[in-house]
Parts: C-alpha cells; sequence; structure tokens
C-alpha cells in the first residue's frame, strides 16, 4: 500500500522541516480581515483556526498548538494584549503577532510588554505579515 505525501499548504510536499508550513490561527472580530489574512497567508500557512473573539482565539490555540496566532488588539470578550498574555501563559512556544489599526508606539510597547513576539499595523498588513511569521518561524526552528 502506498503512503500518501504529507499535504502542506498549497499543494507542496515537504522535503524537510525547515519546508514545514507554520500552522497559524488568525483571530479578529471582522469577517473581511479574517478572510484577508488567510488569503495572504494560505500558499505559505496551514491556517489551522480563524476565530472572531479572544476567548474562541485562546481556545483555539489550546487545541491546535500552532506555531503562530496573529490577534487583532481590539476584540470582544478579551482584547489582544489579553489573549497574548494568556498564551504565552498556557502555551509559549507559540508566537504571537498583534495587529492593530492603531500605529503607535506606546501600544507597540504594550503589545511588546504583555508577550508579543511582532506587532504589525493592519494598513501595513499585506507586506508585513507574511515576513513577520516567516521570521517568527524561521527563529523558532533555530531555537529547536
Amino acid at each position: 500500500m502506498m503512503q500518501r505525501p504529507e499535504k502542506t499548504c498549497a499543494g507542496r510536499t515537504p522535503m524537510s522541516a525547515e519546508n514545514r508550513c507554520s500552522r497559524v490561527v488568525i483571530a479578529d472580530d471582522h469577517p473581511s480581515v479574517l478572510v484577508g489574512f488567510a488569503r495572504l497567508l494560505q500558499s505559505s500557512c496551514d491556517i489551522v483556526a480563524r476565530v472572531p473573539n479572544g476567548e474562541q482565539a485562546v481556545d483555539a490555540v489550546l487545541r491546535h498548538r500552532p506555531d503562530v496566532l496573529i490577534v487583532d488588539l481590539m476584540m470582544p470578550d478579551l482584547d489582544g494584549l489579553e489573549v497574548c498574555r494568556r498564551v504565552k501563559q498556557l502555551v509559549p512556544e507559540t508566537a504571537v503577532i498583534i495587529v492593530t489599526a492603531f500605529d503607535d508606539t506606546h501600544v507597540q510597547t504594550v503589545a511588546m510588554e504583555a508577550g508579543a513576539a511582532a506587532f504589525v499595523p493592519k494598513h501595513s498588513a499585506a507586506g508585513a505579515l507574511e515576513r513577520t511569521v516567516q521570521r517568527l518561524v524561521a527563529e523558532r526552528q533555530r531555537q529547536a
């Protein structure tokens, strides 16, 4: 019986651990942002969950153990900062990227203090988000 190659993002087959797709959870209370980020990342990442609030973000991270959580700063239930704090306490190996419409150095500082690995303003997300995910995953692989 022939085994199927492991399915990865964009239908590619992994050659090595470095070629493995990043597992990503996206959390944002705006459905269009969830869809947009998923489309932006689908060719390079395995989107394991898209959720509309903070509580579900924490649950999805616990269930899927992703490499990266992308979370909006302002969301119902739990805001992105509290989600980040909880995730870093429960699943510290998951890198957290906080995205927000507020491009403010104070907000960025608070996000990093909460444990975020990166801060990406939404207006620059199209170019920066995929590069940031790739950088964080590469850093994690070097540390392993």
